[in-house]
């Protein structure tokens, strides 16, 4: 069996942020059906459900999709290869990268399906965001919060040394191997 759903904390964490994804992209279906832009409907005093269309990223600053595609995949695998090493010895690292991926992933896919990314939460009739976008700056955030305290843990989490090589960074490293042998030849 896979050693991650050996630590129940990470197999309900992981859920969890499966979960906050799965009802994102709900939201966003509800918010492409039922909103034509520029209508909302008021949830608090401070919050509107309003549909937008970001083209670009953050702040609609205009970046071609296949540019954002490409960043967010190798970001992605980055991501993947860290969690296939931490989530050994570090759950809430761990978890702030696979809430980073979830989130990433659903902005990626609403992109390409759509041409846009969807967003639906309004705040203070400024800031437009998604659950996405929060499940990225939580990851994030969680990732800085608890490396603070060692000083080392971000280092390694982010340029590990060879022993800690995830699946990805071997599979990579085994590719350049065989090409620098296939040279020699």
């Amino acid at each position: 069996m896979f050693g991650f759903m050996r630590k129940p904390g990470l197999t309900i964490g992981t859920i969890g942020i499966l979960a906050l994804g799965v009802a994102d992209w709900a939201m966003k279906q509800f918010a492409i059906t039922y909103f034509a832009d520029g209508h909302s409907a008021h949830l608090l005093p401070f919050i509107d459900v309003v549909l937008h269309r970001n083209p670009g990223i953050t702040f609609d600053i205009p970046i071609p999709i296949s540019i954002i595609a490409i960043l967010t995949i190798g970001i992605l695998l980055f991501l993947l290869d860290r969690v296939s090493v931490s989530y050994k010895t570090d759950l809430a690292v761990t978890l702030g990268a696979v809430a980073v991926i979830i989130g990433a992933t659903n902005n990626l896919v609403d992109r390409l399906v759509n041409g846009f990314t969807t967003d639906y939460l309004m705040f203070f009739n400024t800031s437009i965001i998604n659950g996405s976008d929060v499940l990225i700056v939580l990851g994030v955030g969680s990732i800085f919060w608890y490396t603070r305290s060692n000083p080392h843990a971000l280092r390694n989490f982010i340029q590990p040394s060879p022993p800690n090589y995830g699946v990805i960074s071997r599979l990579f490293c085994s590719i350049v191997r065989f090409i620098r042998n296939s040279r020699h030849r």
